[in-house]
């Protein structure tokens, strides 16, 4: 058989007359990046992404259409080639109607793939739920009874029946079933790496960084100033948020992958970042903010600590608080300390510089608050704090507040109100104003620090001394429990890819884009066939019990409950999404997918086929479908129909999609390179074809 001889990036190689560059750089291990191409079917050279330089010829050509000829020296990577490709891919993202991940999925700081679990809580499969769940997050049955729930505020749900998808109660759920289960599905530890990370702080950044380290086979040694493990979620969360055997539970799943605690153990008194570092491959700070703010006024010391104050009482104490208690502050340790004081018999008030609406905290924690007796006071700061007489009693002077100017956070300054003093007597006052890190330790053993906490790399969380990183409250400040987590997942990848010798780039980010629909008929398109649905509610404690225990309020989802709940999920998001090519590629060339602002098409969806769903917004007219149909002899098959922005995918004599796919629906899905063609199931895993996140990207 008849060869040809060429050159692609500097090798020789000899193929078959016929083949193309596409097959020779193949033969050679070379990637060449491709959206039109299905191998066993005609090239059409659509995308353009497959571009390569010619040596002699003046434009870049195809490589999938393009045969492979004697002599030909051929260049598959530089920067115009790049750019080219770069360009071909925002070109087809401009006009791109539909998105990569769902809202919520979006607004989850873990990136949590919430229609997956979701789904498979619908579908009774409780074990791969935990598996989608684990992939993300560590502490999912903690964080389903603590988090904010960022997510279920960006679910579409809100723009339809105006209550989001309980995501939360969701995942809490799935996670109790499944430490209630005989054989728990829970994560493998990894094929021992030789390797020893020391991880400081055993709250939710660092539990989590042990949790991942330890399935790449890392041994991981915890190290926490006090008694037990978890942090401000033990020490700073009262129990009828979260039960201590909820949390336990979580931490027992590090230990069993092999972590070793070292607990009561203080970095500076009992070891040195130095010694670390010594003694450990690599080094994890996850310290959190365990410093109180000060009330900043004349008499401050006598004030409790809101911190110190809910650490005591998680410790088993039960301070003696008097009748009468303030509360000074705004966020959620305010609400937990004015809480914890009631379930502990006090008349609790709490005051705060600002308004309701500027609040910190979770509202539902203010309402809870409210619903326990807790009085709030508004536009109101603290001035001095001061005995009565000789007595334990309290004289707090106050003044009234105004709001003025936004300040750095982007609330309205409060304002002295001039000649506005008043007093208020109480037996104890609790200060939960702030929370800081400390950073003593820190900047005495060479680490560059920022306003907040420790100064990191935003994509790697690598600090300025080699093998040492930091997350969570550590480098943010006081802030979210699912921050930290996030932060711990992103340093265990960061850490592997350190302790294994590849570069430090932190976990792969696939590019996206959102559905922004242009106007009330495309959201309308979104919703139609949608059937309105209320959310599942949650049962919760009577108030007689919730003041005279710490019991949890929030019982959870029942079996049928969580299924209830779960089938209201609209399955948001690209099923394809970890498999699309066209995401994937624009990741690996950094396109932006919205440089070409513009007219695009408008979001549409065809469901009326047993086995596919069809989103003709999504197509990029690679026209692997009609030639899969044809292959397959459909008698009506699909065709390209329509000029310039009208151009779509469809079957002839406006037949339907049942008509023109009749035996080739499943394989046009598989070989589908955005999901358009997807399956209705929304499991772009159930697909043969679906490359998944093992898709080639080099």
């Amino acid at each position: 058989m008849a060869t040809v001889r060429l050159k692609i990036d500097g090798r020789e190689v000899t193929v078959e007359q016929g083949k193309t560059v596409l097959d020779a750089a193949r033969s050679l291990g070379i990637s060449i990046p491709t959206l039109c191409h299905i191998e066993g079917l005609e090239p059409v050279a659509a995308c353009f992404l497959c571009c390569v330089q010619v040596e002699g010829a003046r434009t870049l050509s195809p490589s999938c259409a393009l045969p492979a000829a004697n002599g030909m020296v051929v260049t598959t990577d530089s920067d115009d080639i790049r750019a080219a490709r770069r360009t071909a891919l925002e070109l087809l993202l401009s006009d791109h109607a539909g998105e990569c991940i769902a809202p919520c999925a979006a607004r989850c700081p873990a990136g949590l793939d919430v229609p997956g679990f979701v789904y498979e809580i619908a579908a009774g499969q409780n074990d791969q739920a935990m598996k989608t769940i684990f992939d993300r997050l560590s502490l999912p049955g903690t964080l389903g009874r603590v988090c904010p729930r960022l997510c279920e505020q960006g679910c579409r749900r809100c723009d339809y029946d105006h209550e989001g998808l309980a995501i939360g109660a969701l995942h809490r759920h799935a996670t109790d079933r499944n430490q209630a289960a005989d054989e728990p599905a829970l994560p493998r530890a990894g094929e021992a790496s030789g390797k020893r990370v020391a991880i400081v702080g055993a709250g939710p950044a660092g539990l989590t960084a042990a949790f991942y380290l330890l399935q790449h086979g890392h041994a991981c040694t915890l190290f926490d100033a006090h008694p037990k493990a978890g942090g401000m979620l033990r020490y700073g969360i009262p129990e009828y948020r979260l039960p201590r055997a909820a949390l336990d539970a979580e931490i027992d799943v590090v230990d069993r992958l092999g972590a070793t605690f070292r607990m009561s153990t203080r970095w500076g008194s009992d070891f040195s970042l130095t010694e670390l570092r010594r003694d450990h491959d690599a080094v994890f700070l996850g310290i959190g903010a365990q410093l109180s703010s000060r009330l900043r006024c004349e008499g401050e010391d006598l004030a409790y600590s809101g911190i110190e104050f809910l650490r005591r009482v998680a410790e088993g104490e039960s301070p003696d608080l008097g009748h009468s208690v303030v509360v000074i502050g705004g966020g959620n340790t305010a609400m937990d300390s004015a809480r914890t004081a009631r379930r502990l018999g006090a008349e609790v008030r709490v005051l705060y510089r600002r308004t309701r609406t500027e609040m910190p905290c979770l509202m539902e924690e203010v309402e809870g608050a409210e619903e326990e007796g807790v009085g709030l006071e508004f536009l109101v700061a603290p001035v001095r704090l001061a005995r009565q007489g000789n007595g334990h009693a309290l004289t707090l002077v106050c003044q009234r507040m105004e709001l003025g100017e936004e300040d750095d956070s982007g609330r309205r300054r409060p304002v002295p109100i001039p000649d506005s003093e008043f007093e208020v007597r109480c037996d104890t006052v609790i200060a939960a104003v702030g929370q800081a890190v400390d950073r003593s330790l820190a900047e005495h053993e060479g680490l560059e620090l920022t306003g907040w906490g420790l100064a990191v790399d935003e994509k790697t969380l690598a600090t300025n001394l080699p093998g040492v990183f930091a997350g969570g409250d550590a480098v943010l400040g006081a802030d979210l429990a699912v921050r930290a987590v996030a932060a711990g997942r992103i340093a265990a990848t960061s850490i592997d890819q350190h302790l294994t010798g590849q570069p430090v780039t932190g976990p792969e980010e696939l590019a996206a884009i959102a559905l922004r629909p242009v106007d009330d008929e495309e959201q309308a398109a979104i919703f139609r066939d949608i059937e309105k649905a209320e959310r599942v509610p949650t049962p919760t404690l009577g108030m007689e019990q919730r003041l005279s225990s710490f019991e949890e309020i929030d019982q959870g989802l029942g079996d049928e409950q969580a299924r209830a709940e779960a089938l209201r999920c609209l399955s948001c998001g690209c099923a394809k999404a970890g498999g699309c090519g066209l995401r994937r590629w624009a990741t690996v060339y950094l396109a932006d997918p919205y440089r070409f602002l513009g007219r695009r098409r408008r979001f549409a969806r065809d469901d009326t086929h047993p086995e596919v769903v069809y989103e003709p917004g999504k197509c990029i007219m690679c026209d692997a479908c009609v030639r899969i149909a044809a292959e397959a002899s459909e008698e009506l098959g699909l065709s390209i129909t329509g000029r310039g922005f009208d151009v779509s995918v469809a079957v002839p004599f406006d037949a339907s999609m049942s008509d023109g796919l009749r035996h080739a629906a499943r394989r046009c899905a598989e070989a589908c390179p955005t999901g358009a063609i997807a399956l209705r199931t929304g499991r772009a895993c159930d697909l043969a074809g679906c490359g998944g996140c093992s898709a080639e990207t080099t």
